[in-house]
């Protein structure tokens, strides 16, 4: 077998099929990468980092270093997961759990976990939630089409829920939410970040986003440079690349490195408390503890949140028993159609 990559069709005039387009031809021009450091990837595995950097600084970069708040408070960590469980003519089944893990002086405090909680949705269930608000109505044909954009939605009303009784509950605490403070077409009235971000401020609250990893490039670059210094702790200030090309921010975005010998991340804190920013991540530094330069709280929380396979088996045995269904056979079609050919007999 020829092992020569793009290797051009020699019958083509036989066939009629032929892939020579400009556009074809730019898209496979691969030769480009000659010489170049590659990070290959895999398809099953998350953000992949690279031990060494494979670039020099992208940009000119104000690297600031931060120091230590020795000053005692609660770190709050919350992350939600969320599983298909089953399906209807109509709708879906799925399960989520939550968690909330508390540090305090770098160490754990308590902590909180809920669920795991049945949702079934359907068209009705989407339209209550987003009850006069016509604008929505994609949502609602998202969320009955996509099962994956109705497993987002499910933990953004559970975390959006416990992020809004922490913020009221608590005073002059760190809240840690798993990904970026920005608002998207999931909004509702009761829960929208920008309500949550205000109550959080009456009472004397930080919620802070933190991200493992980016989509965007350009910030990617700049947390594996950060990476390399052999200081911490230390932030890089990035907002001017983003609030041009990103909707919906709700906070001032920083890249920002806590430990020497960790990780860098992408760290939102809201706009209302930017001339914070040292104290806020200095008070990070000294409540939480670190795992490769990651907050154990949203370590923690993730552990909590995560369904096991016991868990799954439990909740469709539970409702299997509970709400007299039916459950219709089914088989795996793509392993079905995609799986070598087994040959039995003689």
């Amino acid at each position: 077998m020829n092992n020569k990559i793009n290797l051009p069709v020699k019958d083509e005039q036989k066939t009629g099929l032929t892939l020579s387009s400009s556009i074809i031809n730019h898209l496979t021009d691969f030769k480009r990468v000659f010489g170049k450091k590659v990070v290959f990837h895999e398809r099953e595995a998350g953000e992949l980092k690279p031990i060494f950097s494979i670039s020099h600084s992208p940009l000119q970069l104000q690297i600031e270093p931060f120091d230590v708040v020795k000053v005692e408070c609660n770190v709050v960590g919350i992350d939600s997961s969320c599983i298909s469980i089953g399906e209807t003519e109509e709708g879906c089944l799925y399960s989520v759990k939550s968690g909330v893990f508390i540090y305090s002086c770098s160490r754990p405090k308590t902590y909180y976990s809920f669920g795991p909680y049945v949702v079934y949705v359907d068209d009705d269930v989407v339209r209550k939630i987003y009850c006069g608000t016509p604008v929505k109505e994609k949502v609602v044909r998202l969320v009955a089409l996509d099962a994956e954009y109705a497993k987002k939605l499910i933990r953004f009303i559970f975390e959006r829920e416990i992020l809004k009784q922490i913020c009221s509950i608590l005073r002059d605490s760190i809240i840690l939410v798993d990904g970026s403070l920005k608002s998207t077409s999931l909004e509702l009235d009761g829960i929208s970040l920008k309500k949550i971000l205000d109550v959080s401020l009456e009472n004397g609250n930080a919620v802070v986003g933190l991200s493992k990893s980016s989509r965007l490039k350009v910030i990617k670059n700049i947390a594996n440079y950060i990476e390399l210094l052999n200081y911490a702790p230390v932030k890089v200030d990035v907002h001017h690349i983003l609030e041009d090309v990103v909707e919906g921010l709700e906070g001032h975005v920083f890249i920002v490195k806590f430990k020497r010998h960790g990780y860098a991340f992408r760290v939102d804190v809201p706009f209302d408390l930017i001339f914070e920013v040292d104290t806020i991540l200095g008070k990070i530094l000294w409540n939480d503890s670190f795992r490769y330069g990651y907050p154990e709280s949203l370590i923690m929380a993730h552990n909590l949140s995560v369904f096991d396979r016991v868990e799954e088996v439990s909740v469709k045995s539970a409702i299997a028993k509970s709400l007299n269904i039916v459950q219709v056979p089914a088989h795996n079609l793509r392993k079905m159609l995609l799986n070598g050919l087994k040959f039995e007999g003689g």
